[in-house]
Parts: structure tokens; C-alpha cells; sequence
């Protein structure tokens, strides 16, 4: 009995600590996004109508007008980011195009890290280092018209309302040529 007891005893002396804790000052604060993140598309969301020109490869060494409307939005409370656009049909893209695109933050890298794909098959995947100075750049493999392609993508905000978006492929290595630029405004 009296072993029974001292049990009981030691185990309310374990216990009784415990009863008058407070459990809701044991939780962790809940994680945030990555500030490279939250700086890179501070302003972005919503709905973006571009113009440009992109070279045209049905006739080298021409450029096409271009007209695109681009929407980013928030996804996983903030983790990040998903966007989608679609381009008028111009001469080079009778059919027009549109592509998806998503954004987040690869933490063992400490990089903005990209993944999108488009109706021509296009698929890519990029990092970045993050904003520096007002620009953002992308360094991007994938597939471009069936063929493997590297691209640099330098995103400039000019305003909370205001971007440049240049796209240059790597021709050979260390040599890129610029494919197309746009201005995209805030509606």
C-alpha cells in the first residue's frame, strides 16, 4: 500500500506543475514569408496591361508590337505568389499566347525561386537573388519551342503602379540577346 501511495504522491508532484501552466504561452508565433519575397512583390498584385515588342522569329532581326494583360495574386498566405497572362495574337503568335506562372522563396538557397509554363509548350524555372535597386533578375532554364534555352528576365519597378519587363536568351555562353521588352501599368 504504502508503495501504491508513493506513486500516487510522486505523480501528483509531476502533475500538479503542469495543471497551472498557461498552454497559449507555449505556441509558437506563426511563420512569416520571406522578406526577399514580400520585397519583390510588394505592389504586385492585381491586374497589369503591357505593351512592347518582342523579336519575331518567323522574320529574324524584326520586332512585333505587343499587348498583354498580366494578374498577380497572393497564394498560401503570402508564401507565395501566382500570376497568369495572356498576349494578343500578333505575327509572331497568330494564335496568341498564355502561360502561368508561380513564385516563392527556397530557404536552403535563400533565393525567390520561379516555375511557370505556356500554350507553346514552354516550360522554365529561375531564381533570383532579389530586388536590388529597384530591379529584380531571373536566371531561368527550361524549353522554349522544343528546344533548350536559357533566359535572364530583369524586372524594374519604376512605381508602386509600374514595371519593365526585359526577357533576353543566352545565344552562347555569357552572350544574351535581348527578346523582348514591355511596360506594364497598374489598372
Amino acid at each position: 500500500m504504502r508503495m501504491l501511495i508513493r506513486v500516487l504522491v510522486a505523480g501528483l508532484l509531476v502533475a500538479t506543475p503542469a495543471l497551472g501552466e498557461d498552454k497559449s504561452a507555449e505556441k509558437p508565433a506563426p511563420p512569416k514569408p520571406a522578406p526577399a519575397l514580400a520585397e519583390a512583390f510588394k505592389d504586385m498584385s492585381g491586374t497589369w496591361s503591357c505593351s512592347g515588342s518582342m523579336d519575331n522569329p518567323q522574320a529574324p532581326g524584326t520586332q512585333v508590337k505587343t499587348k498583354t494583360e498580366m494578374k498577380i495574386s497572393p497564394a498560401v498566405d503570402g508564401f507565395a505568389y501566382t500570376g497568369a497572362w495572356k498576349s494578343e495574337k500578333n505575327a509572331a503568335m497568330p494564335a496568341g499566347a498564355k502561360g502561368t506562372m508561380q513564385w516563392g522563396y527556397d530557404t536552403s538557397r535563400n533565393k525567390l525561386v520561379e516555375m511557370g509554363f505556356d500554350n507553346m509548350g514552354s516550360a522554365w524555372q529561375g531564381a533570383s537573388d532579389g530586388e536590388k535597386d529597384g530591379k529584380t533578375v531571373w536566371m531561368e532554364e527550361g524549353v522554349m519551342m522544343g528546344q533548350p534555352m536559357k533566359s535572364r528576365t530583369t524586372v524594374t519597378r519604376k512605381s508602386p503602379k509600374e514595371i519593365t519587363l526585359m526577357t533576353e536568351i543566352e545565344t552562347k555562353p555569357g552572350a544574351w540577346q535581348k527578346m523582348g521588352e514591355d511596360t506594364c501599368k497598374k489598372k
